[in-house]
C-alpha cells in the first residue's frame, strides 16, 4: 500500500469518525439551548451552565465542521470567476490554492492552535460555569488544523495525480 492510498484510508476513517461526533455534538447542541431557553422561561432561573456549555459546542460544531467540507470540497468559493478560466489555469489554481489552505492549517491552524492550548493550560484559565480548563474551549482550533491538513493533503496530491497524468498544465 503507498502513501496516497493509505492517506486516503485513513481520512476515510476519520471522515466517518467526525460525521458520528457532529452529529452527536450538534444533538447535545440543540438540548442544551432548548434546556437554557426552558429554564430561563419557564423557571425564570436559567441554567448558568447552559451558555457556556452552547458556546464551547458551538466551537466544537463549526471548527471539525470545516475540516469536514473542506474534504468534500464544498467550502466557500468563487466558481462563477473560476469557471471563466482555461481548463489548465483552473487545474494549477487548484493545486496553489490546496497548497495554501494546507500550509495555513499545518502552520496556524495546528501548529499555532497547539500554542495556544498549551497557554491556557499553563496559565491555568477556567471556564466559571463549567469548572473545567479553557483549553477544552481553544483545542478544536489544533484538531481542525490537523484534520484540515490531513484532508487537503490528500486533496493536494489528488490533484498532483490528475496533472502528471495529463501531462501538466499543457
Amino acid at each position: 500500500m503507498n502513501f496516497f492510498s493509505l492517506l486516503r484510508l485513513i481520512n476515510t476513517f476519520l471522515d466517518r469518525c467526525l460525521r458520528v461526533l457532529l452529529v452527536g455534538i450538534f444533538t447535545v447542541l440543540a438540548g442544551v439551548v432548548l434546556w437554557g431557553v426552558a429554564s430561563r422561561y419557564l423557571f425564570a432561573n436559567q441554567a448558568p451552565w447552559s451558555e457556556e456549555l452552547a458556546r464551547l459546542l458551538m466551537v466544537w460544531l463549526a471548527l471539525p465542521g470545516t475540516a469536514l467540507v473542506t474534504r468534500e470540497e464544498s467550502h466557500l468559493g468563487l466558481d462563477a470567476l473560476v469557471l471563466t478560466w482555461p481548463e489548465e489555469v483552473r487545474r494549477l489554481s487548484g493545486l496553489l490554492v490546496h497548497a495554501m489552505v494546507f500550509v495555513f492549517a499545518a502552520g496556524v491552524m495546528a501548529w499555532g492552535g497547539g500554542e495556544l492550548v498549551g497557554q491556557r493550560l499553563a496559565y491555568g484559565q477556567i471556564l466559571p460555569a463549567l469548572g473545567i480548563s479553557k483549553a477544552w474551549f481553544y483545542l478544536a482550533q489544533p484538531v481542525s488544523g490537523v484534520l484540515t491538513a490531513m484532508f487537503t493533503l490528500e486533496l493536494l496530491l489528488t490533484d498532483l495525480r490528475r496533472l502528471t497524468r495529463t501531462g501538466g498544465a499543457s
